[in-house]
């Protein structure tokens, strides 16, 4: 029998934590390397989602889906040029009209200044690489004006592509993005605690994005952290030979562009050890804002929610960063959800289910004694009151439609050895095609409609996926079977928002249950 939430006087507070680019398996806590106990610590107050999938495995069109509940081939954010289309409803915009205070910390990567200007009452933002010394200019606040749409000539911009590939930071950790947008979060949370509902002192909960732009490179860290898993030390995972002969020929443009093809094992070790060092930092700052909810006495009347927007390689199918490409390494991540006062979201348990991250949305809403939207195609996560059954798979997109990027174009123009930067081929590639992702506990099958490429991997039989079976013959039952899950998928998300007829049916009375009247006598139809 499914727990009942004790429904709270007041609204209960949110607290969003989302990093850039953490894959799960980087935590211990999810078979990973890198100790994480402050994330522990909210876990054993939470539910742990082993199996949580990102809807595209790029920061804008993740967090646009995140925050939507909608896929991305639905509100059209597929490419990061596309930030938070007009129209849509988002989880910023319903807590606002329900009252809450709002406030967004570091990296964006998805509002509209229009929506940021609108819904938060503060804004910090942060980015990769940012430093916050007394020579560093501070970041923007809402008052003043962001920034626009990229420059390509811009785009010459050195990210850790040329070597070293990673390398230690030498300002103190204070002085990083990671700890300024934690802290100035923090500072919000104790200015606005006699305004939530803690303790009866208040009545305007409070909702904080804290969206730490790290582990994102550039592979940096600062002492100590930086140090904490020598190079020597890291564990790198299996590379096989001639892989991506037999994978679509877009990994192989990612592997061009950035000189991957004989990526050497210093420089993969070097990448991993840093990236491990970011991690262990952002855990103990989580720590932080998990003490001042305490210190404030709010940790009880807040739902507290840790994810990433998609992950990263680390070494895996001997590439950094990411690309458009589905392995777990980029689209499995983190998700934690605490809230003590619904007994499943509070009592430490680990969840196998698959989940999607724009399954946040409607949970946030549902715990907040909200309604949900019907446009939203998310679902509320596995453990809240009155959710459906969990899903039988998970999903993923990535591109815009936009023509193939070709292995011939990029050789033409990018030559082998040369010091790698940020290509424009590189925002032509992620608009390549639209590719889509089907996974279950077993299969994961992805294909692409603009060249017809498709990947089937047996994860019980090759976790790393390394082999290709798309073309085995003795594969073909679960080929087809995962064909057609993706293809369900694709109907049953098609057409997503409810439209407006511009007529009344010819029923008289109430409406059918699939269609809701109203007041000048058209029909919504859900």
């Amino acid at each position: 029998m499914t727990d009942e939430i004790a429904v709270p006087a007041r609204r209960p507070n949110v607290v969003i934590i989302m990093t850039d680019q953490q894959k799960a398996t980087a935590l211990d806590l999810y078979g990973g390397p890198v100790r994480s106990p402050n994330l522990a610590r909210l876990a054993s107050r939470g539910a742990l989602y082993e199996h949580a999938y990102t809807p595209h495995p790029l920061c804008v069109p993740a967090r646009v889906a995140f925050w939507t509940g909608r896929w991305p081939h639905s509100t059209g954010a597929r490419t990061n040029e596309t930030p938070m289309p007009r129209g849509e409803t988002h989880l910023a915009q319903l807590l606002h009209g329900a009252g809450y205070r709002l406030g967004h910390f570091g990296k964006n990567h998805c509002f509209t200044r229009e929506d940021l200007d609108t819904y938060f009452d503060r804004v910090f933002l942060a980015g990769h690489g940012d430093s916050f010394g007394p020579n560093v200019t501070m970041p923007r606040l809402a008052t003043e004006p962001l920034p626009g749409p990229p420059n390509p000539a811009h785009m010459s911009t050195d990210w850790g592509y040329r070597r070293p590939v990673a390398e230690a930071r030498t300002e103190p950790p204070e002085e990083s993005a990671t700890y300024r947008v934690t802290d100035e979060a923090c500072r919000f949370l104790e200015e606005h605690a006699d305004d939530s509902p803690t303790g009866g002192r208040g009545d305007q909960p409070v909702c904080l994005w804290v969206s730490i732009p790290d582990p994102h490179e550039p592979y940096q860290a600062p002492e100590p952290y930086a140090s904490m898993y020598p190079p020597e030390r890291v564990h790198l995972p299996p590379w096989r030979d001639g892989e991506m002969e037999g994978k679509p020929e877009r990994q192989r443009v990612y592997q061009w562009l950035f000189d991957y093809q004989d990526l050497p094992e210093e420089d993969a070790r070097l990448a991993a050890s840093m990236y491990y060092g970011m991690c262990a930092f952002i855990d103990e700052r989580v720590g932080h804002v998990l003490d001042t909810l305490e210190r404030l006495g709010m940790r009880d009347d807040t739902i507290v929610v840790y994810t990433s927007d998609h992950g990263d390689f680390v070494g895996e199918h001997r590439m950094l960063i990411k690309c458009n490409a589905f392995y777990d390494a980029l689209t499995r991540v983190p998700l934690i959800v605490s809230y003590p006062r619904a007994q499943e979201l509070s009592r430490g348990e680990r969840r196998a289910d698959l989940v999607s991250t724009i399954d946040v949305m409607p949970t946030v809403l549902t715990l907040a004694g909200l309604p949900v939207p019907t446009a939203v195609q998310a679902q509320s996560l596995p453990g809240v009151p009155g959710a459906p059954p969990p899903r039988g798979a998970a999903f993923s997109a990535y591109g815009a439609g936009g023509p193939p990027v070709t292995l011939a174009d990029v050789q033409r123009v990018v030559k082998r050895g040369e010091p790698r930067v940020l290509h424009p081929f590189l925002r032509e590639r992620e608009a390549h095609g639209h590719g889509k992702m089907v996974r279950t506990h077993r299969w994961k099958y992805t294909r692409d409609s603009v060249d017809g490429a498709e990947e089937l991997y047996d994860l019980q039989e090759d976790p790393w996926e390394l082999t290709n079976l798309a073309s085995d013959p003795a594969r073909a039952g679960a080929l087809s079977e995962m064909r057609l899950k993706l293809a369900d998928w694709l109907l049953d998300t098609e057409n997503a928002r409810p439209i407006t007829l511009g007529f009344r049916p010819f029923w008289d009375g109430d409406a059918p249950p699939y269609a809701t009247s109203t007041p000048d006598g058209h029909v919504v139809v859900r």
